[in-house]
């Protein structure tokens, strides 16, 4: 079954603008995710970023990384995913966003093991439900795969008063559905209290302090091996650890 990937990013973001291309390990955020997902078995990898003159550095760093590059809304974020969907006509799509510089390619792997199990039935594959009751895994870190035809259906449903769903591209499938929950691997520790999202300048310092913790593995170690290197620095945990994440509302 046919599956391509697409990364959100734009330097338009609200708590920290031009996160996406904030050093990490002496490489942008965005060139550190875009090496991270390569090991996985999604050949064609996509970068949906804005309209906005802001954005024609993150269209230019797209094209340095190999990355095709589709320009939109800035706010329309479902609309970038919606016009890549309907020029490609894959039958699924990963969804990475920029400020997830931990993500992995196995992750990525680990989703598509999950759907050729459960068929094609199931509109959302992902490793995280309800935060307070099925999440295992730190905040942040885990992409989402979605089939295309029900990402291109949902365009039309949401309500112009639940346009925040649009920013988030799969969040109204998931209220819509159950999303099957991808199992994770017996030997990933549960660290369901860990943020590993760069929303603020606190995230942005543990992703800064934690990839140098990593050294030479940083842009292809595992979500096993990040843990045993963190779990003996807490003040690293820490660093992030009171950040508050923004309400699905926020957009």
């Amino acid at each position: 079954m046919s599956v391509i990937g697409i990364i959100q990013a734009r330097m338009g973001s609200s708590r920290l603008p031009g996160k996406i291309l904030a050093p990490i390990v002496g490489r942008p955020m965005l060139e550190v995710i875009a090496q991270r997902l390569r090991a996985s078995r999604v050949s064609q990898w996509w970068l949906a970023t804005s309209d906005q003159p802001s954005d024609d550095v993150t269209e230019a760093w797209g094209h340095s990384l190999g990355l095709r590059v589709y320009r939109g809304d800035q706010d329309d974020v479902l609309s970038r995913f919606t016009a890549i969907l309907r020029e490609e006509r894959p039958e699924w799509m990963v969804r990475v966003t920029g400020d997830n510089p931990f993500v992995s390619g196995e992750a990525v792997d680990l989703l598509l093991d999950a759907r050729d199990e459960a068929g094609k039935e199931l509109p959302l594959i992902e490793f995280a439900g309800d935060p307070k009751d099925r999440r295992t895994l730190p905040l942040g870190f885990g992409p989402q795969l979605a089939r295309a035809d029900a990402v291109l259906e949902s365009e039309a449903e949401i309500p112009a008063q639940e346009a925040h769903h649009r920013a988030h591209v799969v969040s109204w499938l998931a209220r819509d559905c159950d999303p099957k929950v991808c199992p994770v691997p017996g030997d990933w520790p549960a660290r369901p209290g860990w943020r590993f999202t760069v929303d603020t300048s606190r995230d942005l310092a543990m992703a800064r302090s934690a990839f140098a913790l990593f050294g030479p593995r940083a842009l292809c170690i595992s979500y096993p091996e990040m843990v045993r290197a963190l779990d003996p620095h807490p003040e690293i945990i820490e660093m992030n650890a009171g950040v508050e994440q923004k309400a699905l509302e926020a957009g």
